[in-house]
C-alpha cells in the first residue's frame, strides 16, 4: 500500500516537473534545423585565419538560407529590392550549436597575391528560428480544445499542448489507478465469502485483513484516478492559456502586419472566471 503510494506519488511529481519543459516555454516557438553549408569561403595570411573566416561566412550563409522563406513576407521592399536587412532578428534567427567541420580545402590550383591563403568549409551548422507554419498550427489551438480532449480522454489535452511526458504520466496514473482499483474491488466478494468460511479465530482475522486490504486499496485508486483525470482537465487549460499567452505576444511583436484577434467561447470565459488568482 504504501509502496503503491510513492509511486503514484513519484510518476504524478515527474509530470509536473517535466509539463513546462516538454509544453510551451521554449522561447517564441522556435524550430531548430541542421544545416549543411558546403560554400562557406574565406581568406587571410595563414590557414587558421583564412579557415575561421571562412566558418564565419558559412554561419552568415546558414542564417540566410534559414530566413530566404521570410524575405517576402517580413522585409520591406522598394523598386524590386530589399531595404531592410534585419530578417535574422525578425525571425529570431541564431546559430544555436557548434558547427561540425566535414571538409577544409585549401589547394584550388589558384596563387593567390600577397601570399593570401583561400579556405573553402563544408560544415553543418544548427539554426534555431520562429517556424511560421508551427506558429500558424498553434495559433489556432484553444484552450477549450485542449481541455475537452483530457474531458474524453485523461492526458490528451496535455498531448495536444505538446506536453508529451505530463499527458502519458497523467495517462498511465489514471488508467492504471482505475483499472487495479477495478481489479481489487472484484476480489472482495470471494475475500468476503473466504472471511465467512474461516474456520478459526487466526485464519478470520488473517482473512479479514486481506478483505480491509482490497477495500481500501480500490477506494484509494479510484480517488487516484478520478482526481488525476479531474486535474488533467484543469491542467491542459491552464497550459493552452499560458501557451496562448505567449502566442499573442510574440504575435504582437512580430507579424502586427497581419490582424489577428483571439476569440474566446462562453464555456472558455466561465473556465478562466474560475482560476484562482495567485
Amino acid at each position: 500500500m504504501r509502496k503503491l503510494v510513492i509511486i503514484i506519488s513519484f510518476l504524478f511529481g515527474c509530470s509536473m516537473l517535466f509539463a513546462e519543459e516538454l509544453g510551451f516555454d521554449e522561447e517564441f516557438y522556435s524550430t531548430k534545423r541542421k544545416i549543411r553549408i558546403t560554400d562557406g569561403i574565406g581568406m587571410g595570411p595563414t590557414k587558421e585565419i583564412a579557415r575561421q573566416n571562412a566558418i564565419i561566412d558559412a554561419r552568415k550563409k546558414a542564417l540566410r538560407r534559414v530566413t530566404s522563406t521570410f524575405r517576402f513576407m517580413l522585409s520591406e521592399s522598394k523598386n524590386g529590392e530589399f531595404v531592410s536587412s534585419s530578417v535574422e532578428e525578425e525571425v529570431h534567427a541564431k546559430i544555436i550549436d557548434k558547427e561540425r567541420i566535414i571538409n577544409v580545402k585549401y589547394d584550388h590550383g589558384i596563387q593567390f597575391k600577397n601570399g593570401q591563403v583561400v579556405a573553402v568549409v563544408d560544415c553543418i551548422i544548427t539554426v534555431s528560428f520562429l517556424d511560421l507554419d508551427f506558429f500558424a498550427q498553434e495559433m489556432l489551438k484553444t484552450a477549450e480544445a485542449a481541455c475537452i480532449r483530457s474531458l474524453y480522454i485523461a492526458g490528451w489535452g496535455q498531448i495536444f499542448n505538446r506536453a508529451y511526458f505530463s499527458g502519458i504520466t497523467m495517462s498511465l496514473i489514471t488508467y492504471g489507478s482505475l483499472g487495479y482499483a477495478y481489479y481489487r474491488s472484484n476480489m472482495i466478494e470471494e475475500a468476503e465469502k473466504a472471511y465467512k468460511a474461516a474456520k478459526d479465530p487466526v485464519e478470520a482475522e488473517r482473512r479479514y485483513a486481506q478483505l480491509r486490504d482490497h477495500k481500501n486499496v480500490s477506494k484509494m485508486l479510484y480517488i487516484v484516478g478520478f482526481v488525476t483525470w479531474a486535474y488533467s482537465v484543469w491542467d491542459a487549460f491552464e497550459d493552452r492559456s499560458r501557451a496562448d499567452e505567449v502566442l499573442d505576444q510574440v504575435h504582437d511583436r512580430y507579424f502586427k502586419k497581419f490582424p489577428y484577434h483571439r476569440k474566446y467561447s462562453f464555456f472558455q470565459e466561465i473556465m478562466m472566471d474560475m482560476r484562482p488568482e495567485w
